[in-house]
């Protein structure tokens, strides 16, 4: 866990709420990819981050010291999104939208089987900044940028004093590598693909 997970959780076990909404700053984004994979309705799929976040407010005093905030947070979206496919209320929702019960259940039945353990968002971590390692530094620096630190092709492009067709080809050359390193974990790093 970094130090600033540490200080983070910290910060959030003293109710501080500056904390709290800097974990939401920062794993909102991802969480809300996550769930959109398995419920495909960006509504429903707001929603259930929405309540995931809230979870962690309300047991905030509960978490271990040394949590692992990510791992934790992706657990109970998991847990929320399972709550919401099997709920009938939920299913008709879908249903209404052409979802087949056939994806529903082969979502259920996935991520039953999803490991959110820490030591799966560990090495995520570890992957992530070993891949980071084999880009070449501009195309790192343009990556960190663009998928880590949220700006856009053209503020990238300005900051940097480069065209925007050269953020894209950076880009897609660290997602390519990303895809390859990352393939048995993209449920949990999906945001890392969306554009």
């Amino acid at each position: 866990m970094t130090k600033t997970n540490l200080t983070l959780l910290e910060g959030l076990k003293n109710d501080d709420e500056p904390s709290f909404k800097v974990i939401y700053n920062m794993y909102f984004s991802r969480l809300f990819y996550f769930v959109l994979e398995f419920v495909p309705l960006e509504d429903l799929a707001e929603n259930i981050v929405q309540d995931t976040f809230f979870t962690l407010w309300d047991k905030r005093h509960q978490l271990r010291d040394n949590s692992e905030l990510g791992a934790y947070l992706f657990t109970v979206a998991k847990n929320n999104c399972l709550y919401r496919l099997r709920s009938q209320r939920y299913q008709r929702k879908l249903f209404d939208n052409s979802y087949c019960i056939h994806e529903i259940e082969l979502n259920i039945e996935v991520l039953s089987s999803l490991d959110s353990s820490e030591y799966t968002f560990t090495e995520i971590e570890r992957i992530i900044q070993q891949t980071l390692l084999e880009l070449p530094p501009q195309c790192r620096n343009v990556f960190t940028l663009s998928r880590f630190e949220n700006f856009k092709n053209r503020e990238i492009a300005e900051q940097l004093s480069i065209s925007e067709k050269v953020v894209e080809k950076h880009i897609s050359k660290g997602l390519k590598l990303f895809r390859k390193a990352l393939k048995d974990y993209l449920p949990f790093v999906i945001y890392l693909f969306v554009g």
